[in-house]
């Protein structure tokens, strides 16, 4: 691992440990084993390590790469599927390679929101990835009612929407309640929705 990202690691754990942002080049340089010169070498200052932080565990993080995303079976496998995936992605946690150890991303989340939702970079980023989502879904829809699977009577935008805020409240609900199983909600909450989905 190369001392940029390790400084950004360790300065994140710092912060989920300490509960705030509100650290010291002290601090990070104590928990990194660097100089204060070895730290200055790669970030100006502490803002520039937090703007750091925030494109590698709030923008870079949430993108979703929908071609890893597996399309089997029928409609309802695949909308499953796809939003369980998406689901996972924040559930699972976050990968901290310098003392290999995961942390909860709910943690990570609610720590940067604060002042990574603010950040326009950050906002910008989570509204293209609910448009992708939505346009992900539409192309599933559309492909399950050409196949008799979805309802026809029901516009595509409609049941698009039905399932967006569907998974959107079930993530909300996790952000919440992280100790719940998460899973066991998706499938109770996704069956119902799709039964008024399913054709008949």
């Amino acid at each position: 691992m190369n001392t940029k990202d390790l400084i950004v690691e360790k300065t994140l754990k710092l912060i989920l440990e300490k509960g705030t942002t509100d650290i010291s080049i002290r601090e990070i340089q104590k928990c990194t084993g660097l100089t204060t010169g070895g730290i200055y070498y790669h970030f100006s200052d502490k803002k520039e390590i937090f703007e750091a932080i925030l494109q590698k565990y709030m923008i870079d993080y949430i993108k979703i790469d929908f071609d890893k995303i597996p399309l089997e079976g029928s409609a309802k496998d695949q909308i499953h599927d796809t939003l369980l995936y998406i689901l996972h992605q924040y559930v699972n946690g976050v990968e901290i390679e310098s003392v290999n150890e995961k942390i909860n991303y709910q943690s990570v989340i609610l720590l940067l929101t604060a002042t990574g939702y603010a950040h326009d970079d950050v906002n910008g980023t989570i509204s293209q990835i609910g448009n992708d989502i939505r346009t992900f879904l539409r192309y599933l829809v559309e492909d399950g009612k050409s196949k008799n699977e979805i309802r026809q009577n029901l516009s595509t935008k409609n049941i698009v929407e039905s399932l967006y805020t569907m998974y959107m409240g079930i993530q909300g609900f996790w952000l919440t309640f992280a100790n719940d199983d998460v899973d066991l909600i998706f499938e109770k909450n996704f069956d119902m929705t799709w039964q008024t989905l399913e054709f008949q």
